[in-house]
């Protein structure tokens, strides 16, 4: 699936220039976008009727007296033609339809990123006075605003899926609305609906998750242990605790807890260890501030965040195939070969002020002892104000000063530098680290095209990933098992274990091409269903999942819906 991935992302590249050169086979273009299925031409143009411009101001005058009094529509200049060319008959007369989109509506308003799915979730159900025409019309408007999203989030998601602020609604492309009249036109409105869902191997699990979490009508107990709760200690707090970790299906109804006692132990601690590996927490059972704040995370919260993700489903890959898939806020690489999981690895990604882009790629060469050339932008922020303090910082850290970044760029000694007449922002050298066990990169680089020079690499300092919290990078992944990964990768070169150590005692850079381009995608996924059916969570370490918290506003409609 990695390599089908990859092969879709070229296919878009290719889309573009098409639409470039001719609107009609960009339409076709954005139509594969939509369900994968090829649609013959003629069915793109067979439903396109020449309207008048009286035809459709009389339509849109009809369309605005079927509105209740203040119902704005987003689209209503491409209603009234599209109405117009059905001569003002209804579009949605189909009920098996009507429910299953408003479902998939119902997801995208929890989801939160587009408040808009919300209102038309919100105007069909908060009226029950809806005329049949009435709620025709706003199916059609939100409708048209599902086919703008469905046929371009695979080359816009990874803004409108990690952003605070709304994308903007345009007009869909005339071939996205031809296979939805198509689809009206031959009685497979429901089927083909079903048929803009993720098509992900993940969605349906996630999808029975969230609806269990939204289903739990209770009151969320709430731990007020400011401290640390350690297990043999005393707490006042372990009636909430015993409830969260039953209704997390962690405890028995029936388990022997000892609800009269104070002392956090047995059961209890066993079960926490079971939620802190659920979210990606040290399984020590000590109830500290990040066990804390998931404990006290409502069901509903997790449904919304259980939401978010499953829309990122439609622009990440399924796991299996060939290829290297890194889950930033999970921390963690998978390398795929031939559908087996050949390698399984922590990783220690990009901190905040400085994330590791979502982004796709392929691993094309190994450097063997990497040198390494600091970007620019550490230079500018992190070395440029230790060099003013003191220009004995780059002896101490194994850095050469260089004259720039050209081929015969020269060494310079960093004492004849004025570093105060400096400024960050035209800095015009280049420093650089030279291989050796102390360097950054550690003993192996994995290179990949990437407009933003983002690489993996092996580090020095392995302790690191003991840590919980690993976003601490300046943006590069760093790789636990890096010599593990080099070894598989340098294999398909035809380096065996005893050259690779030879280079490696050597100490000399060696760049080696892999044949056979081996995908990477680098992703963010903050919730999924693993294949034992539990769900898993983990710190949203970028803020990206804010935007949750928005489908508050519609909250009623959603459950409502999702539950019809």
């Amino acid at each position: 699936m990695a390599n089908k991935r990859v092969n879709t992302l070229r296919a878009s590249l290719i889309c573009c220039v098409i639409l470039a050169i001719t609107p009609a086979y960009a339409e076709l273009a954005q139509i594969d976008t939509i369900t994968n299925t090829q649609v013959p031409l003629t069915n793109l143009v067979s439903e396109q009727k020449n309207i008048t411009a009286p035809e459709i101001l009389k339509s849109r005058q009809q369309l605005q007296g079927w509105l209740s009094p203040g119902t704005n529509l987003v689209y209503m200049d491409r209603l009234a033609k599209l109405y117009a060319e059905n001569n003002m008959q209804p579009l949605w007369d189909d009920e098996p339809a009507v429910l299953e989109f408003k479902q998939q509506l119902a997801e995208l308003a929890l989801a939160g990123f587009q408040p808009q799915f919300g209102k038309w979730l919100s105007l069909l159900v908060k009226n029950k006075q809806l005329n049949q025409m009435e709620r025709d019309v706003i199916l059609s408007d939100a409708m048209l605003g599902y086919l703008y999203f469905i046929c371009n989030v695979k080359y816009n998601g990874k803004d409108w899926l990690y952003q605070k602020t709304p994308f903007q609604l345009r007009e869909p492309t005339i071939g996205g609305v031809s296979q939805w009249q198509t689809a009206i036109n031959s009685k497979q409105l429901a089927s083909w609906i079903k048929t803009l869902a993720p098509q992900h191997a993940s969605y349906l699990p996630m999808r029975t998750k969230m609806l269990a979490y939204l289903a739990d009508q209770q009151i969320w107990p709430k731990i007020n242990t400011v401290s640390l709760l350690k297990p043999g200690q005393t707490s006042n707090d372990l009636v909430s605790l015993s409830e969260i970790l039953t209704r997390n299906g962690l405890l028995t109804q029936d388990a022997d807890t000892d609800e009269n006692s104070r002392n956090y132990g047995g059961l209890l601690v066993d079960a926490v260890k079971q939620f802190q590996r659920m979210y990606g927490l040290e399984p020590d059972g000590i109830i500290g501030n990040a066990t804390l704040k998931w404990l006290n995370t409502s069901p509903t919260d997790r449904a919304g965040l259980l939401a978010i993700n499953i829309q990122r489903l439609r622009i990440i890959p399924n796991e299996g195939g060939s290829g290297i898939l890194v889950n930033i806020p999970a921390y963690t690489l998978h390398f795929y070969l031939n559908n087996q999981l050949i390698i399984d690895s922590k990783v220690i990604v990009g901190r905040p002020d400085r994330k590791t882009p979502i982004m796709s790629s392929e691993l094309n060469s190994v450097v063997i002892n990497p040198p390494w050339n600091v970007p620019t932008s550490m230079v500018r922020k992190d070395i440029l104000p230790q060099a003013r303090r003191d220009p004995g910082y780059f002896a101490r850290r194994g850095f050469t000063v260089l004259s720039g970044w050209e081929r015969n760029a020269y060494p310079i000694d960093p004492y004849s530098i004025n570093w105060n007449a400096i400024s960050s922002s035209s800095f015009p050298y280049r420093v650089r680290q030279a291989p050796g066990p102390a360097n950054a990169l550690g003993r192996y680089k994995f290179n990949m095209p990437s407009s933003d020079a983002i690489y993996l690499h092996d580090t020095p300092n392995h302790s690191l990933f003991n840590r919980q919290n690993r976003s601490i990078s300046s943006g590069c992944v760093r790789v636990n098992k890096a010599s593990v990964l080099a070894s598989i990768l340098l294999a398909r070169a035809s380096w065996d274990q005893k050259r690779i150590d030879g280079a490696l005692q050597l100490g000399e850079t060696r760049y080696i091409n892999i044949p056979g381009r081996i995908p990477i995608y680098l992703y963010y996924q903050t919730a999924w269903v693993d294949n034992k059916n539990i769900a898993n969570f983990r710190d949203d370490i970028y803020g990206y999942d804010n935007v949750i918290y928005g489908a508050m506003n519609y909250l009623n409609e959603i459950k409502t819906t999702l539950n019809e």
